[in-house]
Parts: structure tokens; sequence; C-alpha cells
């Protein structure tokens, strides 16, 4: 079962970032969304956070536990290969971006600290080739913090 057809049968769904949703849970009587459902790397995780159990939710729901696992999408070794691959790759993807917004942020936070390290300096005795060069690092600083609005 994918996640979407999953959160096809649920009330109130709304999303809470990539692959993540909240709903109300149908094993109980649910008034405001409880129920959280995540896509995983092997199949949808899903919990209710009034405390239902994953069975009372998957009866209620009439799928079995087993049907919220990628693999049992099909019972095609081929296409359980080629959906496993998939699945690798999109985290692979995934795990791209986070990296990429690792290094993104850690660049904003070494930008921020150089100019705030260069406040209140005193270069009456630096050399024209060390002002330049603090000149151009504090210069790459700004703009990586002017392309993201910070300075």
């Amino acid at each position: 079962m994918t996640a979407m057809e999953f959160i096809s049968t649920l009330e109130g769904v709304r999303p809470r970032g990539t692959g993540k949703w909240s709903a109300k849970c149908p094993a109980h009587d649910d008034t405001s969304p409880s129920l959280s459902v995540m896509e995983g790397d092997k199949g949808l995780l899903v919990r209710c956070f009034a405390g239902c159990s994953l069975t009372d939710i998957t009866q209620k729901l009439g799928v079995h536990v087993k049907d919220l696992f990628f693999d049992a999408l099909s019972a095609d070794p081929q296409q359980r290969r080629e959906a496993m691959g998939q699945r690798a790759q999109a985290c692979a993807v995934r795990q791209a971006a986070l990296d990429a917004e690792g290094r993104r942020v850690d660049a904003l936070r070494e930008a921020d600290r150089l100019i705030q390290s260069a406040r209140g300096i005193s270069i009456d005795q630096w050399t024209d080739h060390k002002l330049h060069a603090e000149l151009d690092r504090l210069g790459t600083a700004y703009a990586i913090l002017d392309s993201e609005g910070e300075s």
C-alpha cells in the first residue's frame, strides 16, 4: 500500500512535510488529528498519540499491518527489487538535499562568525597583502549572508 492510498482512507489529513501527514485516528473518536503517518525506508510508520494500537487502526481501516510495508506491494520479486531500488534512490536524493542544506548552514555560520570576529579590529599594523586578503574573505562572507537575506 502506498502512502497516498493509505492517507486517502483517513479523515482530516494535513501534510506535515515531505512524506509526513497527520490525520484523525479512525480507531477512536478523534476530534483533532492525533494520528501521525510517515514514509519510512521500508514502509509506512503509523502512530496514534492518543495510544491506539497499530492493529486497532489497521483493522478499523480494513487493511492488514503487513500492507504498510513496501515489500508487500507486489508478489513479483523483480517488481519488489525495482521498488526497493527506487526507494533507495529517493532516500539518496533526500540525503543529498540534507547534506547540501547542512553545508549551506555551515557556510552561513562561518560567514557570520568571520564578520563578527572582524568588528573592532585595528588594521593600522596590517600589510597591504593581509588587508587585501581579509577584505576578500569578508567580501565573500557578506556575499554569502546577503544571498540568504541575513545581513
